[in-house]
Parts: structure tokens; C-alpha cells; sequence
């Protein structure tokens, strides 16, 4: 081969070489890159949590909890995933009705430990002892989803505490084999954690209304005609805007959650019966219509089995409830029953 060949192919394989470390220094700076947005986020994430919340030692452990608001006192369990984050998202409408807003990270959930009450019953007892810490004698109680078999103990375990108990789409029957049906458990096994937190952040960022109809879809048999519909009027009203995206919001991180959702997935599976129970607390409990998670006979059962408890059907709305034209309507039935069940309740 002449001088001049080889030349030329020492060049051109130069040349593939530069190119290729180019390309890797490329890709590595924008691995970097990704990997550095990413980190601002968790940490603006925690940061924001930790500033929003207090920690207090029970004779159960630490647990944490917000308190927001002025007036009549509304407890607000949330459900999974969750933490005291989400249970200001529901309370955020109670408190524009005059409510102050108690809302606890249960345990296994933000920094909340999970020893501090592992069973629905342990986790009653520590907000009983919650509670009396913060000198509530007695207070409305609102369970969201997965938290309602822990609210249901405390009116059960502790009656004296609970003025009137609002129940918004209740886990009324055991899970039995089935996994729990909540979004963050989704998130946990098909997400990869964090990192599709993070995804769920830049897709909430890029296209709201596909993923509103993503939540308002998830545990219903809404038509995604009437998904959309939902999406697109919570979008248009800045207060079922702000209920919604607050709720993707309190699934992040999914880290400091892993702990609580794992353990809801084993206590649910075997829940005490409501008719084993006695709660003499008022009891309205709030379903929706197309709600796909809990059988709607499984509810009635509920209802049925606490005299004078009433029920209500949310219409077009599925498990994310309320939502659409009667967000307004069912945010005021809960507001004036747990002030005045008497009243509220007819």
C-alpha cells in the first residue's frame, strides 16, 4: 500500500474517532445534564416538603402533620399514596369554608415512620394521641381513599374524638388478593420511583390536560369522551385546577412514600368488617358514580351498617372525586355536615 493510502485511511479512522468521542462527550454531558435537573428537583421537593410540615413525639413515635387555617378543626386522613401534603389539597376547599385544617403524614408516609402505627388500629391510636397532644378535644374528621379504614378506627376506637366523620371514596372492603388500586402504587412498579415522579413533573408541565385525564380516568369506568370533558373543565376552573394538580403533586417523591404504600398493599387485604364496628359518630359518606375501585355494594354496605349514615353519589365522576360541574355543590355538602351533621346530613 503507498504512502499516500495509508495516509488518507489513518486520516479517515482519525476522523471516525474524534467523531465518536465527540459524540460520547455529547451524550455524557447531557447524561450530566439530565441527571443535575433531576437532583434540583427531588431536593426542591423535600426541601418544600419538610417546610410545610411539624413533627411531634407520641407515645406511638413521631408524626407528622400541618395545621392551617382558623376555625372549627377538620382532620383530614389521606389516602395512598399521600401524606400530610395531600390532606391539605382536600382540606384546601374546608378551609375556604371556614375550617382549620389538620392534616397528618400517616405512618409509613413523608416522615411519619412507619413503626409508629403499622395496623389501621395503631394508626388510630396515634392520631388519638396526636390529638391530645394538640389539646383537639373533638374535631370533624375527613378520610380520603385508603386512609377511610384508618378514620373509621379512630370514630370506632375513640368516639369521643370524632364530632362527624365525611368519607370520600372509601376503601370499604378488603383488597383480598388483589393489589391496592392506588395511582402511586402504579407509579411504584411501572414509574421506577422517583424517576417517573420526575417524568410525571415534566409531563404535568407539557400537557396538563392529557394528564387530568389520566387522573380523573384512573379507578372509574368513565368513557374517555367523558374523561376528556372532566379534564377539560377542571383545566378552565383554577380551583379544581389547583385540587388536581396538587393531588399529582402529593404523589412526589414516591421514595419517601415506598414504606406507606407498601404496607397499606398488606393491611388492606384484610380489613375488619364494618359491621363489627360500632360508630356512633355521624357518618356521610361520598361515592362516585362511575367509581370502579371499591363495588358500589361493598359502600351501601358500609352505609348500611352505621344507623342514620347517609350516602351520597357523586354523578359523572369516578374514583378522583369531586370534579366537574357539582365540584362546588359537593365541597358544601361536606363543609356544612361536618360543622353541623344534624343539618348537613339531610
Amino acid at each position: 500500500m503507498s504512502p499516500r493510502r495509508r495516509s488518507r485511511s489513518s486520516r479517515r479512522r482519525d476522523g471516525y474517532g474524534r467523531a465518536l468521542l465527540l459524540t460520547a462527550a455529547v451524550a455524557a454531558a447531557l447524561l450530566l445534564g439530565v441527571a443535575g435537573l433531576y437532583t434540583h428537583w427531588k431536593h426542591q421537593r423535600l426541601s418544600l416538603l419538610e417546610s410545610g410540615s411539624g413533627l411531634t413525639l407520641l407515645p406511638q413515635g413521631v408524626m407528622e402533620y400541618a395545621d392551617w387555617g382558623e376555625g372549627p378543626v377538620a382532620l383530614v386522613i389521606h389516602g395512598s399514596p399521600g401524606g400530610y401534603d395531600q390532606g391539605l389539597v382536600y382540606g384546601e376547599e374546608l378551609r375556604r369554608r371556614g375550617f382549620r385544617i389538620l392534616a397528618i403524614s400517616r405512618p409509613g408516609y413523608l416522615r411519619t415512620p412507619l413503626l409508629t402505627g403499622v395496623t389501621v388500629e395503631e394508626q388510630a391510636d396515634a392520631i388519638d394521641s396526636l390529638l391530645s397532644s394538640l389539646g383537639i378535644t373533638g374535631c370533624a374528621v375527613l378520610g380520603i381513599a385508603e386512609g377511610t379504614p384508618a378514620a373509621l378506627q379512630l370514630a370506632w376506637r375513640h368516639p369521643e374524638r370524632v364530632t362527624s366523620l365525611a368519607l370520600l371514596s372509601p376503601q370499604s372492603a378488603s383488597l383480598g388478593s388483589s393489589p391496592i388500586a392506588s395511582l402511586g402504587y402504579q407509579l411504584f412498579h411501572d414509574l421506577t420511583g422517583d424517576l417517573g415522579c420526575w417524568y410525571l413533573s415534566l409531563w404535568f408541565k407539557a400537557n396538563p390536560l392529557s394528564l387530568y385525564e389520566q387522573v380523573v380516568s384512573f379507578g372509574s369506568t368513565l368513557k374517555p369522551s367523558r374523561a376528556q370533558a372532566l379534564a377539560r373543565e377542571a383545566l378552565a376552573d383554577p380551583r379544581q385546577s389547583a385540587f388536581l394538580s396538587g393531588l399529582i403533586t402529593s404523589v412526589t417523591p414516591l421514595s419517601t412514600r415506598e414504606a406507606g404504600i407498601i404496607n397499606d398493599n398488606a393491611q388492606l387485604k384484610d380489613l375488619p368488617s364494618p359491621a363489627q364496628m360500632t360508630i356512633a359518630s355521624p357518618l356521610l359518606v361520598l361515592t362516585g358514580e362511575e367509581e370502579k375501585q371499591v363495588p358500589y355494594e361493598e359502600t351501601r354496605k358500609l352505609v348500611a351498617s352505621v344507623p342514620g349514615a347517609a350516602l351520597v353519589v357523586i354523578p359523572l365522576n369516578g374514583h378522583i372525586a369531586p370534579i366537574g360541574r357539582e365540584f362546588g355543590l359537593t365541597w358544601d355538602r361536606i363543609a356544612d355536615f361536618l360543622k353541623n351533621p344534624l343539618i348537613g346530613n339531610r
